[in-house]
């Protein structure tokens, strides 16, 4: 069924399109009427504050102003006022006192009418910047466009596209809950101290200072490397022995993390022998 056409050959047709641009939003009111065209086809009708009575609701009201001749004139109903004889007479005067005041209390009376004929005034004009209910418990940011009627505004999304919202799914935009986090500050982070991370193969740099060898040589715990371990003992013996040209001679092949760490470890004990030459 097309949704786009201005008219339906059958009514339920006509119905089922006003009632689907009534979900999407894209409908110019909440209200609407189904109307018979003379090519026996069927039309919406869109009803506005601007729409004028379709032809059916005109006939609608003279139809049930017929039936009910009664309830279309109250007057017709009550019987006609007696005549007054001529023994009244001397009550005249004050019927016409009591007349002439009860009009006094009459402008007391009309003032709550013209109250209640002030149209509402309007929450959100247009322009304003709110958050609309998409859903139960989502809100997304949205502009108003303009109010259909006391009940339903029309606002449009800032990527584009619009909806229809109730009064009840419309709230005021707050900054600083309900800006997007591109739009939010952020905040500083206490930056403490961080201690640069050191290999557990590697020698401590107190230690280097101090010119001091380790212990003993890094033990490899990696069951897929395990040959690496011979190259750490070879340059641990090779320092404990004094022989520092074998240190500085010792050629590490590979690339990869381990063959790495091998030449970290000789580095860091040619570093041990330096400051142990330079101590007084």
């Amino acid at each position: 069924m097309d949704i786009t056409a201005s008219s339906f050959t059958l009514r339920k047709n006509a119905k089922r399109a006003a009632e689907a641009m009534i979900r999407k939003g894209t409908a110019p009111a909440v209200d609407y009427g189904i109307k018979p065209s003379a090519n026996r086809r069927f039309e919406i009708v869109w009803k506005t504050a601007k729409t004028a009575p379709t032809t059916d609701e005109v006939e609608t009201e003279l139809a049930e102003a017929t039936a009910h001749p009664a309830a279309a004139s109250p007057t017709a109903s009550q019987p006609a006022p007696a005549a007054t004889e001529p023994a009244m007479t001397d009550a005249a005067p004050q019927l016409v006192s009591e007349a002439e005041a009860a009009p006094q209390s009459a402008p007391v009376a009309t003032e709550p009418a013209s109250a209640l004929t002030e149209p509402a005034p309007n929450q959100w004009p247009h322009g304003t910047r709110v958050m609309v209910r998409k859903g139960k418990s989502s809100w997304r940011e949205a502009t108003i466009i303009s109010r259909l009627d006391p009940d339903h505004w029309r606002a449009e999304y800032p990527g584009g596209g619009s909806g229809l919202f109730r009064e009840a799914d419309i709230r005021a935009y707050d900054p600083k809950r309900d800006a997007t986090p591109a739009e939010q500050p952020r905040r500083a982070k206490a930056t403490a101290p961080q201690k640069a991370s050191r290999s557990r193969y590697a020698i401590d740099p107190e230690a280097i200072a101090a010119g001091r060898l380790p212990q003993r040589a890094p033990v490899v715990t990696s069951a897929a490397n395990p040959h690496y371990q011979k190259h750490f003992d070879r340059l641990f013996g090779l320092a404990k022995a004094g022989d520092w040209d074998g240190v500085h001679n010792y050629e590490v092949k590979g690339s990869n993390s381990y063959s790495k760490m091998v030449a970290r470890y000789r580095q860091d004990l040619l570093a041990v022998h330096a400051a142990s030459e330079a101590a007084p």
